[in-house]
């Protein structure tokens, strides 16, 4: 499970053709025994990781947005080579646009789940317009070592090339009611090491899985976006970045009028005056 679709890939290039890349020993160690301090505090139950169970840390815990606001998980933006990571992807050290947008992912230890990985993933997008493009991509950083079948992330290879051609078929295309065009296939589970990061695009499946060993997932769940979503692509053009690579799969595309119209009216409601004047300048 947790073999690599193509080992011997670039990273880059495995991102491009499956949606998603591992990257070891990316974050250092000193990031991650602060964070785990960090981690403890805010859990709040003086146990040892491995005695954390789904009944002694609390469910709000599981999802934490901005992870209870602390500046210490803010500061995995600043790790070299995270950020080296980053600006590979974007093909630019001026494309991430820094802002800092997280949560703490945790899965305690299940004594009643069974060994195995759900069937099918999910997208991020439920009941709202997906975005053909969108502005940049998520990444998961582990803070501890895992086993398979520890709580871990799993992803559904090549599925992100799959879920953007039913958009550019259809702009009203939508997670969960259309999910079905989708078809099944084998995913791959993360089994990390502490340290080590899983980039993977907007658009791949991915979904979370029952936890059956002791040791819990503690993982930071972290987004790289540009200012500017893209609303256009050319497989041809010269020296595209990975990123845009994996957005060019289906070939070229222009967002239509309807589905910019969709994306500003749903999205724009979301965002401050200023922000969506900004998303209104780039949907011309």
């Amino acid at each position: 499970m947790t073999t690599l679709p193509e080992p011997n890939l670039p990273w880059t290039d495995h991102y491009v053709k499956y949606g998603f890349a591992v990257l070891k020993g990316l974050v250092s160690r000193e990031f991650i025994a602060e964070a785990l301090e960090e981690v403890k505090r805010l859990v709040g139950n003086g146990l040892p990781l491995e005695q954390w169970t789904t009944s002694n840390v609390p469910k709000n815990a599981y999802a934490m947005e901005g992870g209870g606001g602390s500046p210490v998980f803010r500061r995995v933006y600043d790790e070299a080579k995270l950020r080296a990571a980053i600006d590979e992807m974007f093909g630019s050290p001026d494309e991430f646009n820094n802002d800092r947008r997280f949560q703490l992912f945790l899965k305690p230890y299940d004594p009643n789940a069974k060994p195995g990985l759900t069937r099918k993933g999910h997208i991020d997008f439920v009941n709202s317009p997906v975005p053909t493009f969108g502005s940049g991509f998520m990444f998961q950083v582990s803070l501890v070592d895992k086993e398979p079948f520890g709580g871990n992330i799993t992803i559904w290879p090549g599925t992100h090339k799959l879920v953007q051609r039913c958009v550019m078929n259809d702009p009203d295309w939508q997670y969960p009611k259309n999910w079905a065009d989708i078809p099944e296939s084998e995913p791959f589970e993360f089994v990390p090491k502490a340290g080590d990061v899983l980039f993977f695009h907007h658009l791949v499946a991915h979904e979370g899985n029952p936890c059956c060993t002791r040791m819990p997932r503690v993982s930071l769940h972290c987004q790289a976006l540009r200012d500017e979503w893209r609303d256009e692509i050319d497989p041809g053009e010269p020296n595209l970045s990975p990123w845009a690579r994996s957005l060019a799969l289906n070939g070229r595309y222009h967002t239509r009028c309807d589905e910019k119209k969709m994306m500003l009216d749903y999205y724009g409601s979301q965002k401050s005056r200023d922000q969506k004047a900004k998303l209104a300048g780039q949907y011309k």
